[in-house]
């Protein structure tokens, strides 16, 4: 036999490719269950670099969207909430000191609107009630600020004057202007009597509370002229009617009077009664002057025509004199206009401290 045929006999036949991977498999397969038997963990085989790139990309991807998703379910509520009116806020929140600020939000935007006492009183009663806080009725006439007003009519007045603001409440601050613009708390507040120079002013003021909130405007013109050198000329007709206008009254006796531009009524307390008449203008002064009031009745007591003397005294003091024919000077004094021809006396007459000039 030839030597090569003995070499071909004694050599190993080698296995194929796909024998040894199934062979390899197998023998991982074992030696894994031989592992888990005796808790000998795996081998820690590190994936290869491209999978694990891959991994992170995703892992970025959905982090992404989910905060993406977080940021936009946040923005909505926000967009939500502050969409919410007042009344709404206050209704979800359940927050006793969420529900005071709201509270106190809605009084101020009440305020700051020009609701009625009445309104404002009645949302101060559900504050108190809903928030436990009765300071929101102790406290109301810090948020009922009363305005202020002036001891000076508007009107035109000769040589310069000191125009006083009085409170409505000891505890306010008074702020004003004399520029025609509207008084904010970064106005001049006043801590005394105001000059009024030469020429045309507008006076406006308003009056703070201890708690910040403000009152309706006041508001005053005044013209004030030189001081005549010589002896002043007779007031005209219609001047006398424009000083008389308005509602004067006698804090120590309670009466009161309205004279309008053809009218004039007297209120007597006792017995509690009216008397008036259509007037007509018979003479005048530097400084006064004297009407006749025809028919003058007296609860349907017809006391014929009556003179009426008038004297304004110090110009510019908010006091005048009158007397009807025979009897002595009374002074009174003119009351406080609030507006739409109406004025408020200092007491009430037949159940209202407010009266109307026709």
């Amino acid at each position: 036999m030839k030597d090569h045929e003995y070499q071909s006999d004694n050599h190993e036949v080698k296995p194929t490719s796909d024998e040894l991977n199934w062979a390899e498999l197998e023998r991982t397969e074992v030696d894994a269950e031989i592992d888990s038997r005796h808790n000998i963990p795996p081998p820690n085989i590190t994936p290869p670099k491209k999978s694990k790139k891959k991994l992170l990309i995703i892992l970025a991807i959905v982090g992404s969207m989910l905060i993406l998703a977080g940021l936009t379910f946040f923005l909505y509520n926000q967009f939500a909430v502050s969409n919410l009116t007042s009344e709404e806020k206050i209704e979800k929140t359940t927050d006793q000191a969420e529900l005071k600020k709201l509270y106190d939000e809605l009084i101020g935007s009440y305020l700051s609107s020009g609701k009625s006492d009445a309104e404002i009183l009645a949302l101060l009663e559900r504050a108190a009630k809903e928030t436990g806080d009765q300071s929101y009725l102790t406290n109301k006439d810090s948020y009922l600020v009363k305005k202020p007003s002036f001891n000076l009519a508007p009107g035109t007045y000769e040589g310069t004057q000191n125009l006083e603001i009085i409170k409505g409440n000891a505890a306010d601050a008074v702020y004003y202007t004399i520029d025609g613009s509207i008084p904010t708390q970064s106005s001049t507040q006043y801590n005394g009597a105001i000059p009024l120079p030469i020429g045309q002013t507008t006076v406006k003021a308003i009056a703070v509370s201890a708690l910040g909130f403000s009152s309706p405007t006041v508001e005053g013109q005044y013209i004030l002229t030189n001081t005549a050198t010589t002896t002043p000329a007779v007031m005209s007709e219609d001047d006398f009617i424009n000083r008389l206008y308005g509602v004067w009254y006698k804090a120590d006796t309670g009466n009161a009077l309205t004279i309008s531009q053809t009218t004039y009524r007297e209120y007597i307390p006792t017995p509690l009664s009216v008397a008036s008449g259509d007037y007509v203008v018979m003479t005048t002064t530097a400084n006064g002057g004297t009407i006749k009031v025809m028919d003058f009745t007296v609860d349907g007591y017809n006391a014929g025509d009556t003179l009426i003397e008038f004297d304004f005294g110090t110009p510019g003091d908010n006091l005048m004199k009158l007397r009807h024919t025979g009897q002595s000077w009374r002074e009174y004094t003119f009351a406080d206009y609030i507006g739409g021809g109406q004025y408020r006396l200092p007491f009430e007459f037949g159940g209202s401290d407010i009266l109307t000039v026709d």
